[in-house]
């Protein structure tokens, strides 16, 4: 199953929305505007109902985001030191990420390697646009939603 996320280009609390295949809002970002270290949460958009939460953890040597489901830990995505390229860890998930992460273009395999989700960007687009399959319909979308939106702001938080 394919999803969009269309990120805003001129807004502060980083809100937006995420689409499935036939282009239609399913989930919502909703970004705190003032908070000590960055936080959002997905919402489902019938309900309401937030579904996950993603939070920097703000005393840390490298970026680190963690995710939340029900108020319980789930993962913890961080970078890790690295001379060439960025490589990032998904604790909790027993899960890899490999590609091309500063392009956007990148494959998430469990732990026996099978592919999890593929993501990439989309270019000439006027806002940030990104396309992700979930290939594994068996692993929580949301789940995999939150590790993505997890480490698009583990990414920020290292170029700031």
């Amino acid at each position: 199953m394919k999803f969009y996320m269309k990120q805003k280009v001129f807004s502060l609390k980083q809100d937006f929305d995420i689409y499935n295949d036939k282009q239609e809002p399913v989930y919502r970002v909703d970004s705190k505007l003032i908070s000590f270290g960055r936080k959002a949460k997905i919402l489902d958009l019938q309900s309401g109902e937030a579904l996950c939460e993603v939070n920097q953890k703000v005393f840390s040597l490298f970026p680190t985001v963690d995710v939340t489901q029900n108020g319980k830990f789930v993962s913890r995505i961080r970078k890790k030191f690295s001379f060439f390229k960025p490589k990032y860890v998904i604790e909790g998930m027993n899960w890899v990420v490999d590609g091309s992460i500063l392009q956007h273009d990148y494959t998430i395999f469990d732990n026996q390697g099978k592919e999890i989700a593929s993501i990439k960007k989309k270019f000439l687009s006027w806002s940030d646009t990104f396309e992700f399959e979930i290939i594994n319909e068996t692993v929580d979308e949301v789940l995999i939603l939150a590790t993505i939106l997890a480490i698009d702001l583990a990414m920020d938080l290292s170029e700031s």
